[in-house]
């Protein structure tokens, strides 16, 4: 009796400890999502110093460079094609779309980062008022990210937007790079379902053993 009593409790110990291992693993190695950071952007419509600038067609266009930054330290990242819209404010109460572009897919290796420099031809865009000294821009990106790990390849949604101050002279306003944060739309749930997952599963595992 006391034997069959000590094998029980060593199984349980066993289980206890795989469990323990379990749920360290899933939650000090949920990969985080990429990040997105617009260093440079200039609207060569908006540049008020130039009168070629809101008078040429050909002029109109968005010259950007984003950063796409992979934060994971042991995970590799894959993209499915990133989306990304550029909106034009005028003010508060209207917001145009004016240029969208697509990155194709693509992998990135654990902690590096990818530049997409570009220029986009814009759907045409006017000062909405030549007395304001500064405009708005919305810029929205739209992808879905898969891991290496195993536990993590299932891709999820990604969906960030951060607004961009230009200046008369059509570059943003900030000298630092603009840091694009989560809509609040992407499902994010991945590694939440993930989690409750392998808790349960362990969980269970327990209870039928006992």
């Amino acid at each position: 009796m006391a034997s069959n009593t000590t094998c029980c409790c060593t199984v349980i110990s066993i289980l206890a400890i795989i469990t323990a291992v379990i749920v360290v693993c899933v939650y000090f190695t949920t990969p985080s999502d990429p990040a997105f950071t617009i260093d440079q952007f200039y609207v060569s419509a908006l540049n008020l110093s130039d009168v070629s600038s809101t008078t040429t067609a050909a002029n109109q266009t968005i010259f950007f460079d984003m950063k796409l930054h992979n934060k994971n330290k042991a995970m590799g990242a894959y993209y499915n094609p990133v989306k990304v819209t550029f909106s034009y404010v005028p003010n508060i109460k209207l917001t145009f779309v004016v240029a969208e572009y697509t990155i194709p897919k693509f992998y990135q290796h654990k902690r590096k980062s990818k530049h997409v420099i570009d220029t986009v031809t814009s759907r045409g865009i006017a000062p909405y008022n030549r007395t304001i000294t500064s405009s708005v821009f919305k810029v929205e990106v739209l992808t879905k990210v898969g891991f290496t790990s195993p536990a993590y390849r299932k891709k999820r949604g990604v969906d960030v937007v951060a607004n961009v101050r230009v200046g008369q002279t059509g570059e943003k306003d900030s000298k630092k790079g603009i840091k694009l944060f989560d809509s609040g739309v992407g499902d994010g749930l991945g590694g939440l379902n993930l989690q409750i997952g392998w808790l349960i599963l362990s969980t269970a595992t327990i209870l039928v053993i006992i």
